[in-house]
């Protein structure tokens, strides 16, 4: 059995696409109409659904998600499993 690295992921994916387009899903509050789980997670999957067809990867930023407590984490992982597995996700804890 073969291990597929990260990088060897992203590399694929990128080949499949033609683009080095990293989408971050950063959910600014002044950006959404409530600062609610419901509102970050539904502005981040607006984003996956726009640009699915020709992103390399997607950036989460940990923090918009921590803040809105267990519940953000929980969206935050959600959102992780619903984006396809052949793109790749690059976790922002910065």
């Amino acid at each position: 059995m073969s291990m597929t690295t990260f990088f060897s992921r992203l590399e694929t994916r990128i080949r499949e696409v033609d683009s080095l387009l990293c989408v971050g899903l950063d959910p600014h509050p002044s950006d959404l109409p409530d600062v609610s789980v419901n509102d970050v997670k539904n502005f981040c999957q607006r984003l996956v659904v726009a640009t699915v067809d020709f992103v390399a990867a997607y950036k989460p930023n940990v923090a918009f998600f921590e803040a809105l407590g267990p519940e953000g984490v929980a969206a935050l992982r959600d959102l992780i499993a619903d984006i396809p597995n052949e793109i790749p996700v690059i976790l922002d804890t910065a």
